[in-house]
């Protein structure tokens, strides 16, 4: 499959790699530990009036890498630090960086051109040398915030675009994800490797990613598109996404509200007539909380047999479903302490990585597989045309190249959850509150008209901002 001078020049060829894909052999948790600092403590500052030195620092740093090859992370991070810190016009171009990056790939014969050095590259590295292009639940959170920077400059039909964006590209990730999939069994058969044997090495991921159907359909996004739309008025849209939100969580009480409101709004005659709807000279306040970070992923060492008899070990990513951290509630109350309702959660994101984890095991395996048999030839070849000491270097290379590809959105939440609540107009004063952190917020409500309040809690800190539609 190769001779030794191939696998030199690879060797080459992914050193080259290495100064522009900082995640070859420098594990990206590693590195994300900073992104999810620089949220943490500048929240503390911003209280002071001034930006935090972190931030600062880390947004430079990850502005530096738009040019690396897994720049579409980087910017998905720099997106999102940006908008909790309230710089919208800057998150807004992180993120236009990444979708414009999203619809390169799309193109698919470009795609394959420009990334078959760095898969080749990969059969003697580790997958960190193929650029990074985002999983499917991260596209979508993608226009999910993208929507929320419009929101934030009040430009509503911009936000309106990027909803509807969501829509579409949660259809478009399902024909993918089959078609993908298809070509990782056509590949296996091709080279002789039973998946289904080595998928047992993570079975026990399955009761985690068995909570949901796929890892793209993101009942949190489908609410805050139905609610952007009922606010604007677009009700035909707003029932249609509630009613995608429901179907991803049947049990919801307040979906089932949200439906029969618009429904009623629409005409139609419902049973549920707790529809949760504001009354004369009241506005609407809808809570979006965002709770956690969601979990990095670990390695597995997964002993793997080579064609000859011989065994060569490679490492996966994999999620330690048993390590979980909880999710709290949030809790809203009025002055006088009446208690306005606790946020639902509408989604897990940790769920949706490990079913993005567990989707793409076909694919990974095959080129781990593939990735084993490489490494293994090398040896041989060195072994060969160097002696004892060529054989030597070879293993001591293959112990120090393989690494698990554990590349994510780091500074996405644990869970995010939604609360919908009715208040008279005038300012009005709310404290919410988990278990162990709160803030108030005072909110100007206006008659017949929504504000979103949107709450992030992290290291029990929360940050806070208000959107007036």
């Amino acid at each position: 499959m190769f001779n030794f001078r191939t696998l030199i020049l690879l060797l080459f060829l992914s050193a080259l790699g290495g100064c522009a894909t900082s995640s070859l052999f420098n594990p990206y948790p590693s590195q994300a530990h900073s992104f999810k600092q620089a949220i943490v403590s500048n929240n503390v500052a911003s209280s002071n009036g001034e930006p935090s030195s972190i931030m600062l620092d880390v947004l430079a740093d990850l502005d530096e890498k738009r040019e690396s090859d897994d720049a579409m992370l980087y910017m998905m991070e720099r997106g999102r630090i940006n908008q909790l810190n309230g710089a919208f016009s800057e998150s807004k171009r992180d993120f236009e960086f990444v979708i414009a990056g999203f619809e390169a790939q799309d193109l698919a014969a470009r795609i394959e051109a420009s990334t078959s050095i760095a898969k080749a590259a990969s059969l003697v590295t580790n997958d960190n040398a193929i650029p990074y292009k985002g999983a499917g639940y991260e596209r979508v959170f993608t226009h999910h915030h993208q929507a929320f920077n419009y929101l934030g400059e009040q430009d509503l039909e911009g936000a309106a675009v990027e909803f509807r964006k969501l829509a579409l590209e949660q259809r478009i990730l399902l024909e993918k994800y089959e078609n993908e999939l298809a070509e990782a069994y056509e590949s296996a058969v091709e080279n002789n490797i039973d998946i289904e044997v080595l998928s047992s090495e993570f079975s026990g991921l399955d009761t985690i990613a068995g909570k949901v159907k796929n890892s793209f359909q993101n009942a949190y996004a489908f609410y805050a598109s139905a609610a952007f739309w009922e606010a604007v008025g677009d009700l035909n849209a707003a029932w249609v996404d509630y009613k995608k939100a429901f179907e991803i969580n049947p049990d919801s009480q307040l979906l089932k509200q949200d439906i029969a409101r618009v429904a009623n709004s629409l005409g139609e005659v419902t049973q549920n007539k707790d529809t949760n709807k504001a009354a004369t000279g009241q506005g609407t306040v809808v809570v979006f909380f965002e709770e956690g970070f969601v979990p990095v992923k670990s390695e597995i060492v997964i002993p793997i047999p080579t064609f000859d008899g011989g065994i060569i070990s490679l490492a996966f990513p994999y999620y330690e479903a048993d390590t979980w951290p909880d999710s709290a509630r949030l809790r809203a109350v009025d002055e006088s302490f009446n208690d306005l309702g606790r946020s639902e959660r509408v989604v897990d994101v940790s769920v949706l990585a490990v079913k993005d984890l567990q989707e793409l095991l076909p694919q990974r395996l095959v080129r781990q597989v593939l990735r084993g048999y490489s490494k293994y030839q090398l040896q041989k070849q060195a072994a060969h045309q160097v002696g004892p000491l060529g054989q030597f270097l070879a293993n001591i290379y293959n112990i120090v190249s393989e690494s698990a590809d554990r590349r994510s959105w780091s500074t996405l939440p644990h869970t995010a959850q939604v609360m919908r609540f009715n208040l008279e107009e005038g300012l009005q004063s709310i404290k919410f509150s988990t278990r162990q952190s709160q803030a108030k917020i005072l909110l100007d409500i206006k008659a017949n008209r929504t504000t979103f309040v949107r709450i992030v809690n992290v290291n029990q800190q929360m940050i806070k901002q208000v959107y007036s539609l």
